[in-house]
């Protein structure tokens, strides 16, 4: 049996290539450093080699549950209470994913459902808008104005409807840096 490719729709027509793919390219294209994606051009240490065989060899090889690996979460939990005094529990306030990604992409699906509104600050990190689209949701945008990133609260505000289902508000924020912080009152930025 033959697949012909118009068998396939995609749930994301409209979506374009995102600039990690365009920077990419063309950073092997003119045999530069690829910055967009952090890829390391050099060899893993080998003592960390080392010790990922030593625990794969030791049985830790195997698939982690949904949440991720226990002992994980038990310590991320322990190290959050040391360092901010927040409890959480490891076995239902934490989750490890392999990636921001798939963090994003997992926490958009749990909680947007078709029509569901979704802002965002532009420029915003290039999962953002197609994640909330294939779970049926409306990105709203709020762009962020060239050079210091501030946000419009006046616009902000208006944006939020009853439809409004999340809000996506990441600091220091991606990709422009800008770190959004409370000072008397006022928003500012320290670089």
């Amino acid at each position: 049996m033959v697949i012909s490719k118009s068998t396939f729709r995609s749930k994301l027509p409209n979506a374009k290539t995102t600039i990690f793919t365009t920077v990419g390219h063309l950073a092997r294209k003119h045999n530069a450093i690829d910055l967009s994606q952090g890829f390391p051009n050099f060899e893993a240490d080998p003592k960390l080699m080392g010790l990922v065989t030593k625990a794969m060899k030791a049985g830790h090889n195997q698939y982690a549950s949904m949440q991720g690996y226990y002992g994980l979460r038990e310590i991320i939990s322990e190290k959050i209470e040391k360092l901010h005094g927040r409890s959480y529990s490891p076995e239902n306030e934490i989750t490890i994913t392999v990636g921001a990604t798939q963090a994003i992409f997992t926490a958009i699906t749990a909680f947007v459902h078709p029509g569901d509104e979704v802002i965002v600050l532009k420029p915003c990190y290039d999962c953002y808008e197609p994640a909330i689209e294939v779970n049926g949701g409306i990105p709203v945008a709020i762009q962020l104005r060239a050079g210091d990133y501030k946000i419009d609260w006046g616009e902000f505000k208006n944006k939020i409807t009853p439809k409004t289902r999340m809000v996506i508000i990441n600091t220091p924020h991606n990709p422009s840096g800008r770190i959004f912080t409370k000072f008397y009152g006022r928003q500012t930025s320290f670089w």
